[in-house]
């Protein structure tokens, strides 16, 4: 539907004459329909009434018209009086109008003088506005029948007061059945009218309640065929619409999952890439400080560079971050194992670390070697700055469907309370569908124990609102 506001803005409805919408258009459609049905009902009362009041003139019009016919054809059918009663003939002929319920005689000599007149019959009257509203103007019949007197006349004149008595009281029947009849039907159809629209009321309640956010309503499809399609269509359009809410519910949980999975993956990557660098250049700065102390400068730009490098790793690592590029160092596992070491005998050259990785571990996907890296690097920093080992041992074998990764060092510092590294390391493997087992025999062992995926599929990442780690960071 196209839009008239040209013709909405010069509406007059909408001008200062006209400060409220008219009667009708401020009703609803029940009223509407209401309202048309008792102007229809007092049209057909109106026309109905008209129509009994015209026939009933009619009739009055034709029965006079008739009287007179009938009159003038009896007088000069009446044979002409002996000659010995001329002198009565014309009272005898007046007084046969007598009781006559149409029909006035008049006798009149010569000079016009009126001589005798006929009685009409008595009887009820009609309505003084009613007679005059139907009594047709009919002008009398004058005659000289054989017999009379040189000059005497019979008038006869119509009267419709009779007439117009008794089709007034068959208009009042005619009137009383146009009323019931018409009441009859204008009842009947405010019934079928009322009863056709409560449907459109229950479609609107429903409405209403969807609108209020109740999304719960089902209209029964019962009714007509109509109705029932209206009903159906309203059911299909409720049912969408719940569809389509638990549709946006599920993917505003998804995108409330995905941003805290992504805090909490970053919040990992933080603390293993940055958290073994920062304590490198820890490590360094204490070396560097001694070095000072002891006067043995010719090992302070070493340790300098060292520091600069670590900055630089740092800073790599965030900016790595920042794009999202989780990747680990170097191609397969066994290139990130040793990265791994080289690091660290630059920051603990007194921990001797062994590294022994099943080359066939090279062509790992990137996710189960990204984790498998961020295991090993924890594991060995961890080692590293709590355990004072001597020794660090990393061990990647391939065994019956099975990855496994071990960490072991001889170190002897008790384990503490499980922090943010722990956390990140079981909720990296848990996501592979693996696991993280830890002991303690001559030394502490980290085992990481990852399905193999090209004997295994990997299994999907475990839905979750927060991750512990990001809880604890």
């Amino acid at each position: 539907m196209g839009h008239f506001p040209d013709r909405r803005r010069n509406s007059p409805f909408q001008t200062g004459f006209f400060t409220s919408r008219p009667f009708a258009a401020r009703l609803g459609l029940l009223g509407r329909l209401l309202l048309a049905l008792a102007a229809a009902a007092t049209i057909g009362f109106t026309a109905g009434s008209g129509l009994a009041a015209w026939q009933a003139t009619r009739s009055i019009r034709v029965e006079l018209a008739a009287a007179l016919a009938n009159a003038r054809t009896d007088i000069a059918a009446t044979p002409p009086p002996p000659a010995g009663s001329t002198a009565s003939w014309p009272a005898e002929l007046c007084d046969s109008f007598d009781g006559n319920r149409h029909i006035q005689a008049r006798i009149t000599d010569q000079t016009g003088r009126l001589r005798h007149r006929s009685r009409l019959a008595t009887g009820p009257r009609p309505p003084a506005w009613f007679l005059r509203a139907t009594a047709p103007a009919m002008a009398p019949i004058t005659l000289s029948p054989t017999g009379f007197p040189a000059g005497w006349q019979v008038h006869l004149q119509a009267d419709a007061t009779n007439e117009a008595a008794e089709r007034w009281g068959e208009l009042r029947v005619q009137i009383a059945t146009i009323t019931l009849v018409v009441l009859l039907i204008a009842g009947s159809c405010c019934v079928i009218v009322v009863r056709g629209l409560r449907p459109l009321a229950t479609l609107s309640q429903a409405y209403a309640r969807i609108a209020a956010g109740d999304e719960t309503v089902n209209l029964p499809e019962t009714g007509p065929a109509d109705i029932a399609g209206q009903a159906a269509s309203f059911n299909r359009m409720a049912r969408a619409l719940r569809t389509a809410t638990a549709q946006n519910r599920h993917l505003q949980d998804q995108l409330t999952r995905v941003a805290e999975e992504e805090r909490a993956e970053i919040a990992r990557d933080l603390h293993d890439e940055v958290g073994p660098l920062l304590f490198g250049i820890t490590t360094f700065a204490a070396t560097l400080a001694r070095s000072a102390t002891e006067g043995r400068h010719d090992a302070i730009p070493a340790q300098i560079g060292a520091i600069q490098d670590a900055t630089r790793s740092i800073q790599r690592t965030l900016r790595a971050i920042l794009k999202r590029l989780h990747t680990t160092r170097g191609g397969g596992l066994p290139e990130a194992l040793n990265g791994i070491t080289l690091f660290w005998n630059t920051i603990a050259p007194d921990i001797i670390f062994t590294v022994s990785c099943d080359p066939a571990l090279a062509t790992l996907d990137d996710g189960t070697r990204a984790a498998l890296f961020h295991v090993a690097q924890e594991a060995v920093c961890n080692a590293a700055r709590h355990g004072h080992p001597s020794h660090i041992a990393l061990k990647a074998t391939r065994n019956e469907g099975r990855i496994i990764l071990s960490i072991h060092d001889n170190g002897t510092t008790a384990i503490g309370t499980p922090g943010f590294g722990l956390a990140g390391m079981r909720r990296r493997l848990a996501d592979l569908g693996g696991h993280l087992v830890i002991t303690h025999d001559h030394g502490w062992t980290v085992t990481a124990i990852l399905p193999d995926p090209d004997t295994h599929p990997v299994p999907a990442p475990t839905p979750r609102t927060m991750a512990p780690e990001a809880h604890d960071a």
